[in-house]
C-alpha cells in the first residue's frame, strides 16, 4: 500500500485546529462570564465594566471566527456543543443587559413623574422642558 504524503499531517492539522478553537471558545466564555457577573448588581460603573468586558470578547470572537475553518463536518461536529453553550452565554448576557436597561428605563419614568406629577386621569404628567424663554413685547 502505498502511503499519499502530507495526509498525516493534514488529520494533525484539523485535530490541532478543533483543540485550539475549542481552547478560545472556553476562553471567549470566561470572558462572558466574567461580564455577566456585575450584573447582578446594575450599577452604572458595573454595566460600563460589562461593557468594556463585552468589547473584549465581541473582538475575540470576531478573531475566532475568522480562524474557524469551514466545510470540515467532523470539527462542526467537535465544536457544536462548546458553541452551544458559548450562545447561550450570550444569551444570558443579554437577558441581564435588558433587565438593566428596563429597570433604569422605570427609574427615569418614576423620577419623572415625582417632578411632574400626575394628570387628572392618574398617568405620569410629561415633564416640562427644563429651560424656557418668555418675551413679553
Amino acid at each position: 500500500m502505498r502511503r499519499v504524503k502530507g495526509r498525516a499531517g493534514d488529520a494533525n492539522t484539523l485535530q490541532f485546529g478543533a483543540q485550539l478553537s475549542e481552547s478560545a471558545i472556553r476562553q471567549i466564555h470566561a470572558m462572558l462570564r466574567d461580564a455577566r457577573a456585575p450584573l447582578i448588581d446594575p450599577t452604572a460603573g458595573n454595566i460600563d465594566a460589562c461593557r468594556e468586558r463585552l468589547n473584549e470578547a465581541a473582538g475575540a470572537l470576531q478573531n475566532l471566527l475568522g480562524t474557524l475553518p469551514h466545510g470540515d463536518p467532523k470539527q462542526n461536529v467537535t465544536l457544536a456543543p462548546p458553541l452551544a453553550s458559548l450562545r447561550a452565554e450570550i444569551g444570558q448576557v443579554a437577558v441581564l443587559l435588558d433587565s438593566a436597561a428596563a429597570f433604569h428605563m422605570g427609574w427615569m419614568h418614576r423620577a419623572a413623574s415625582m417632578v411632574s406629577g400626575y394628570t387628572a386621569d392618574g398617568t405620569p404628567a410629561t415633564p416640562e422642558p427644563a429651560r424656557r424663554v418668555s418675551l413679553e413685547v
